[in-house]
């Protein structure tokens, strides 16, 4: 596979840190040499085309893919595309278990989650080998731990992760503390957003997490379970049907109800304020 050149990573379909691009989530977000390592590229709902209802009326976080050119990257369009179709389907599967286990019928997040307007995002990350790594792209967390990117919680209503061999990602335990995550070549990594912590009234935590710092060529494949734009879960304390384990942690104070697109803008701000773009 060839790399993407220098020209093209400031062409002005690239969005990142680039003012010319309209683009503010789909697109290859690039590395800036002396402060900032990590590249990926985010793409969105392939059915998100220049004349679907919120393309056309504007409405944020929709935008049309824009992809590398085919006789460049032969197959990468076609790739994610298929991909993006493959985990939506498999997400929508799990949230039936997870429906289940909150005491509710087992296509409680159909409605919510189309396959015509999820705002679900898939995001390749690369973590490089740099022989003179730069300082600035290091950080340093409270326990010392140095850092490739900060603690947070995920944005989504859950998240699917497919990672690489090299082991980097560490979760905070209820003890306090971080434990790393072993990768796995077989398995997905499934964690629950911020979204369904809200809804669930605390009953599914969104758990804190963070990348630690390791010099060695890694990938990282997450993919974002995000509800349609205007999809608005009520906030729900689980019922008894539900399983007993966990009840105690569930905080019964009133939660307003937040509209999905509403939710995405705000907490995708409030991510990059924090900790910068992947």
């Amino acid at each position: 596979p060839r790399r993407i050149t220098d020209k093209e990573k400031r062409t002005p379909p690239i969005r990142a840190y680039n003012p010319r691009s309209s683009h503010i989530r789909s697109g290859y977000y690039m590395a800036l040499e002396g402060k900032k390592a990590v590249e990926s590229f985010c793409s969105l709902n392939p059915e998100f085309r220049e004349d679907h209802p919120m393309i056309k009326q504007g409405v944020p976080m929709h935008e049309v893919n824009v992809w590398p050119a085919e006789e460049r990257h032969p197959g990468f369009r076609a790739f994610n595309e298929a991909y993006f179709r493959d985990m939506l389907a498999f997400s929508k599967a799990l949230l039936r278990g997870f429906a289940l286990g909150l005491g509710r019928a087992e296509d409680f997040f159909e409605p919510y989650l189309t396959a015509e307007g999820t705002l679900s995002s898939s995001v390749l990350i690369r973590y490089p080998y740099i022989e003179e790594y730069p300082k600035p792209a290091i950080r340093i967390a409270d326990d010392g731990t140095q850092l490739s990117f900060e603690r947070h919680q995920d944005v989504s209503l859950i998240t699917v992760l497919l990672q690489s061999a090299v082991q980097n990602l560490q979760v905070k335990t209820q003890a306090g503390g971080y434990v790393d995550v072993p990768p796995s070549a077989d398995c997905y990594l499934v964690n629950c957003g911020t979204y369904m912590e809200h809804i669930t009234h605390g009953f599914f935590h969104a758990p804190w997490h963070r990348v630690k710092f390791v010099n060695a060529e890694r990938l990282s494949l997450p993919f974002f379970v995000n509800l349609d734009n205007d999809s608005t879960v009520k906030p729900f304390v689980p019922t008894a049907e539900g399983p007993a384990e966990g009840a105690a942690k569930v905080d019964p104070a009133p939660r307003e109800a937040l509209s999905y697109g509403q939710y995405l803008q705000q907490g995708l701000h409030k991510l990059i304020v924090t900790n910068g773009q992947t």
